[in-house]
């Protein structure tokens, strides 16, 4: 019988302190639940079972002689294949980059490694990672563990799979439109967007043949996990500046100045102007809002105004085509707009013309274009800025419903009774956010009607994680939070 999975990372790192635990048996038992249900799944698309054995014995000689490399000394983690594992492929489950061999380990990759971390294996992730569905060109699909006919989200898919089907207790995933966010909410999990530019990104994606540019915005890494100690502890191991990256400032984190739910101000919303949600969803953010309230915690519903929203998602749309695009000829990436309206954005054109002209400009690459949405940008975060003055976090929707039924991409999306564009069942409610670069936790409530996971996402002002993640912990005490998978 099972003794280690689905215990925590931290509970697993103190058995092994403790002597209590060996990490080879450890690591072998995460090893047979991978080996027993991923072809279920497909959340893992490589094992790396026989260096993972061989890690866990040496991290066991070390424990033995009182050596402990770090906090995650010998517990086995899974990343997304997004980021580079020295002498591993990487290749965004995209047919052109199939022969990318990462030249070293991402900085992210190696930090965890530092902390004492044994991966296992890399994770399932969608073409090019945009999407909220995991399907592509090399691996098989990605599936849901609460019930495999539904999509685990994307594109941190696999991993958020990975971690609710009990495979590690912790995933490095990557988010530049809720690609932690989403998968987390749609597997029952706790993900976290940190705030932009302070996690360094060398390494975080595989690199074109004679690639010459690198131009990120609005994507940073985060963790996913079973709970908010192992979202935290994860956090800490990959936040921080990098000598080779000068666009992570060296930040002075405050410790959380309020001890409990009624030292908070917090603003929270079932929808958006033109974007509400299913009646389930909004019931379980109402009930939620209910309960803080008991909790003598000041609370109501509010949002910054009528615009903002739309702005950010405005802004991501204009910035969009510079990061996935850059360094193409016009040919290709008129090549890449005409799947992407084929696709992921079909029927955007139609449904939100005023969105979909700063992304169609986008694609031109013109210097003053880009300009202009960084000052765009600079104005819109601002404004979220201001808004957080007021009140200490915005509480508000991930999706507008619960997993969707695995499907072509681009198909419209029906539930509640109500018919959608694909790009809307998810992305106004989570991309606003890589827009403004805040923070952001993704928070399960339990499970919905139809037995499939339901969240929220907590927002905070910029470098305000440590009392994000405290403020999460408490409202995490109140709610269900992740509930195991049946079969699992």
């Amino acid at each position: 019988m099972a003794q280690y999975i689905y215990k925590s990372a931290t509970e697993l790192a103190s058995l092994i302190r403790e002597g209590k635990a060996t990490c080879s048996d450890i690591v072998k038992e995460h090893l047979e639940q991978i080996k027993k249900y991923n072809n279920q799944l497909n959340a893992l698309i490589s094992i790396f079972e026989e260096e993972a054995l061989q890690e866990a014995a040496l991290c066991d000689k070390e424990a033995k002689e009182g050596k402990f490399r770090g906090p995650l000394h010998g517990v086995p983690v899974t990343i997304k294949e997004q980021f580079w594992i020295k002498d591993k492929k990487s290749s965004m489950n995209f047919k052109m980059l199939k022969d990318f061999v990462a030249p070293e380990d991402a900085i992210v990759v190696d930090r965890i490694r530092k902390s004492g971390a044994i991966i296992l294996g890399q994770t399932n992730v969608p073409r090019n990672l945009l999407d909220y569905q995991v399907s592509g060109d090399i691996y098989p699909e990605g599936k849901n563990p609460y019930h495999t006919d539904y999509s685990p989200g994307g594109s941190t898919g696999g991993g958020a799979a990975a971690i609710a089907a009990g495979f590690a207790p912790l995933e490095l995933g990557g988010d530049f439109g809720g690609s932690t966010r989403v998968p987390a909410n749609f597997c029952g999990l706790y993900g976290l967007k940190p705030t932009e530019k302070t996690v360094p990104l060398h390494g975080s994606v595989p690199l074109p043949k004679n690639s010459n540019t690198f131009l990120v915005h609005m994507a940073q890494a985060g963790p996913l996990a079973r709970n908010m100690e192992d979202l935290e502890l994860l956090w800490k191991i990959i936040v921080g500046p990098h000598e080779s990256d000068r666009t992570s400032p060296d930040i002075n984190w405050r410790q959380p100045s309020k001890n409990s739910l009624s030292d908070y101000k917090i603003a929270w919303t079932d929808g958006w102007p033109g974007y509400e949600t299913s009646s389930q969803i909004s019931q379980a953010m109402k009930s939620l809002a209910e309960t803080l309230k008991k909790n003598n915690c000041i609370i109501e519903k509010k949002i910054p105004d009528e615009t903002l929203h739309r702005e950010s998602l405005k802004t991501w749309g204009g910035l969009f085509p510079y990061v996935i695009a850059q360094g193409t000829s016009w040919f290709v990436r008129a090549i890449i707009k005409m799947q992407l309206f084929a696709g992921f954005f079909k029927g955007f054109k139609q449904n939100s013309p005023e969105l979909t002209r700063p992304m169609i400009e986008g694609f031109k690459m013109h210097a003053n274009h880009y300009g202009r949405v960084m000052l765009q940008r600079s104005l819109m975060t601002q404004r979220w800025e201001n808004f957080f003055k007021e009140y200490d976090f915005l509480i508000c929707p991930v999706a507008f419903g619960p997993a969707y039924k695995r499907c072509k991409t681009g198909s419209k999306l029906s539930y509640d009774g109500k018919e959608m564009i694909y790009a809307n069942y998810v992305w106004p409610y989570v991309v606003c956010f890589n827009a403004s670069g805040n923070p952001s936790i993704s928070i399960p409530l339990g499970l919905g009607k139809e037995g499939l996971p339901i969240g929220v996402q907590i927002v905070g002002k910029h470098w305000s994680e440590p009392e994000l993640i405290n403020f999460a912990k408490n409202v995490s005490v109140l709610t269900e939070g992740f509930v195991k998978p049946n079969g699992y």
